[in-house]
């Protein structure tokens, strides 16, 4: 009899302890890492979203998005396109916390975003089982529209292609300089689907200019900014080329290429611009900046335009790292991260096979006995 007792006491324990091990993550949610966000909880796809938290876990925390349309596992805050499970590290400071600055108008497979609401999963990356969501609702703006090429040069033409919500018919386009002086003003109607596109001249000076995008049926205008840059020089006459019938002429030049293309004679732009120097461990990581391919790492980027650039780094095997990276005139902006392995490639901790193996043996071990015993 006594030896049933001990039996069953020892398998009470056994149970109780494989228990408290499955629980433990749960439990661990609200003390171990945690997420929050910036507002009041409702944005418009393309602004900029501030999270942070801690992670008493491990010093890398990992964030994926679900929702709508998306892969159950998640997918990458920046890469909508992302393999399933997977996210975009963060290094945790020193005293436990972690903050990361989504700017949703970077996000690559922007296209697969509705209006509805979203959830972000901060995970620890050495412990996946350590979790916590946030939700957020994001709503595509009244208005979205995209100048393309820009910037572009004094006497070519820009296209803007645009979505309104559905129903909006009359829209006016406005150019106008930083200080509201208004240049243009163009009107046009969107499709039953939302779609409208408008293209004009670009005769203004050298500068940055706002395109405000209005309708009467909607409330929130759309503000965006172009740039423009003095005309590029012609090639020299010794670059002609045969024309009509063998004889020689000369090729116009009207280039509507973004300003990273036209490095010819780069003392003669007007254009602010820097450089980004972008390293990584392992080397030979495909560099992506504003979601076009670079080159690989160890790399440098000369004439990029001065601002906020979206640089990720995708290696396979390993988690793409996302960062903004701001450019300043005239200076080298540095970025030299260590890749982390996907855990999605990682083999089994033999620490953890081991646990479970010797968990096992003793749970089958304690029933074995007391059914002897019975």
């Amino acid at each position: 009899m006594g030896k049933i007792q001990i039996s069953r006491i020892i398998s009470s324990l056994v149970l109780l302890a494989a228990v408290a091990i499955c629980l433990q993550p749960v439990l661990a949610e609200n003390n171990t890492l945690s997420i929050a966000y910036r507002g009041a909880g409702g944005y418009y796809i393309g602004d900029t979203i501030i999270f942070d938290g801690y992670n008493r876990a491990g010093n890398v925390t990992v964030l994926k998005l679900n929702g709508p349309g998306l892969p159950a596992g998640g997918v990458p805050v920046y890469d909508l396109n992302g393999k399933e499970g997977t996210g975009n590290p963060i290094e945790v400071k020193d005293d436990s916390s972690w903050r990361f600055i989504w700017y949703t108008s970077n996000i690559q497979g922007i296209d697969k975003m509705q209006t509805a609401r979203y959830y972000i999963t901060a995970l620890d990356f050495g412990d996946p089982t350590q979790t916590a969501t946030t939700s957020v609702m994001m709503k595509k703006p009244d208005f979205y529209v995209v100048p393309t090429p820009n910037p572009l040069e004094t006497g070519n033409y820009i296209q803007l292609l645009g979505t309104a919500e559905q129903g909006t018919k009359d829209i006016r386009i406005q150019i106008s300089d930083v200080n509201g002086t208004i240049f243009h003003t163009y009107d046009t109607s969107a499709t039953v689907s939302g779609y409208f596109t408008y293209a004009f001249h670009v005769d203004m000076q050298p500068g940055e200019y706002y395109v405000t995008v209005t309708s009467p049926s909607v409330k929130n205008p759309f503000r965006t900014t172009i740039t423009v840059i003095p005309p590029q020089p012609s090639p020299p006459e010794g670059n002609a080329t045969p024309g009509a019938g063998g004889q020689s002429g000369t090729t116009p030049v009207l280039s509507s290429s973004p300003v990273t293309g036209l490095t010819q004679n780069p003392q003669t732009s007007s254009t602010p611009t820097g450089t980004l120097s972008v390293s990584s461990t392992p080397s030979g990581a495909p560099v992506y900046v504003d979601s076009v391919p670079k080159g690989i790492t160890p790399i440098t980027l000369g004439n990029l335009t001065t601002g906020n650039h979206l640089v990720e780094i995708k290696s396979p095997g390993y988690l793409t790292y996302s960062v903004q990276a701001t450019v300043q005139t005239g200076e080298t902006k540095s970025i030299s991260p260590t890749l982390i392995k996907n855990p999605l490639s990682l083999p089994v901790s033999p620490v953890t096979a081991l646990a479970g193996v010797i968990i096992a043996g003793v749970l089958f071990l304690a029933l074995s006995t007391r059914r002897k015993n019975t």
